[in-house]
């Protein structure tokens, strides 16, 4: 049986998994600015239909690089 530690994870620990979960909202955020600028040429052409299309999910990714960034408080 193995025991669990009640001390706080070691710097290196932190600073690894802090890197992480910036590195993965980093990465939503990328994906959140390349979908606006498709709903952007979208709009500007006229293409409302696309703009939507472009759109969909992104209050999922918002929702889910909230939900890290939160980890980080």
């Amino acid at each position: 049986m193995t025991k669990t530690s009640n001390l706080p994870n070691p710097p290196d620990l932190e600073a690894a998994i802090r890197a992480r979960i910036l590195g993965r909202a980093h990465e939503i955020n990328r994906s959140l600015i390349a979908s606006l600028r498709t709903v952007e040429g979208d709009l500007g052409s006229g293409n409302h239909l696309a703009a939507l299309g472009a759109l969909d999910g992104t209050e999922r990714k918002i929702g889910e690089m909230r939900s890290l960034l939160l980890l980080l408080r």
